[in-house]
């Protein structure tokens, strides 16, 4: 780390939990997100503030006024721009350290194949079964760690599926 990471990231290396070692092992991570709305943006927000190396943000749809009360990472001056390219802005305005890679577009296949793949971690922030279930068939398949969420009204779920261990249960298991 160079003086300005362990000047801004002090606070972690102070808690013994993290120390030096894992404030290095975040600037490391690379952290794939499917979803910039709702539980997407703040996912990036903090992420980006830890101080995770890269993110890559993977959305195809674009910043509408009526996104704004509840996606908090874009803005009035970002509606009409890509998702993507919104949050790559407002993380650099974050943390301008972090390496963001905006991905314009739905993930399927090969590309979600890929991505998946070089991720240490997959957060799945969408909004549909039939991505979520591809979500998880790539990170069963590359065995990497699943956060998923999901939000419709008042109401919310989290489940974090460690697909790194042979015999984990995984998203198809508990939604099939």
């Amino acid at each position: 780390m160079n003086d300005d990471q362990l000047l801004r990231y002090s606070r972690h290396i102070l808690l013994p939990e993290i120390g030096v070692e894992g404030q290095e092992a975040i600037l490391g991570a690379r952290v794939l997100i499917i979803g910039a709305g709702g539980l997407g943006s703040p996912v990036a927000m903090y992420l980006s503030s830890a101080g995770v190396g890269t993110i890559v943000i993977a959305d195809d749809d674009t910043v509408d006024l009526t996104n704004l009360q509840r996606q908090i990472l874009h803005s009035a001056d970002t509606v009409g721009l890509p998702k993507v390219e919104s949050a790559r802005i407002s993380l650099h305005r974050i943390n301008p350290l972090a390496n963001i890679i905006p991905l314009q577009m739905r993930l399927e296949g090969a590309a979600m194949e890929q991505h998946v793949a070089a991720a240490d971690l997959v957060l799945d922030c969408c909004d549909n079964f039939a991505t979520r279930h591809a979500i998880n068939r790539a990170c069963v398949k590359h065995r990497k760690p699943l956060v998923s969420g999901a939000a419709i009204r008042f109401d919310g779920q989290v489940s974090v599926f460690d697909l790194r261990a042979p015999d984990a249960a995984c998203y198809h298991c508990l939604f099939p």
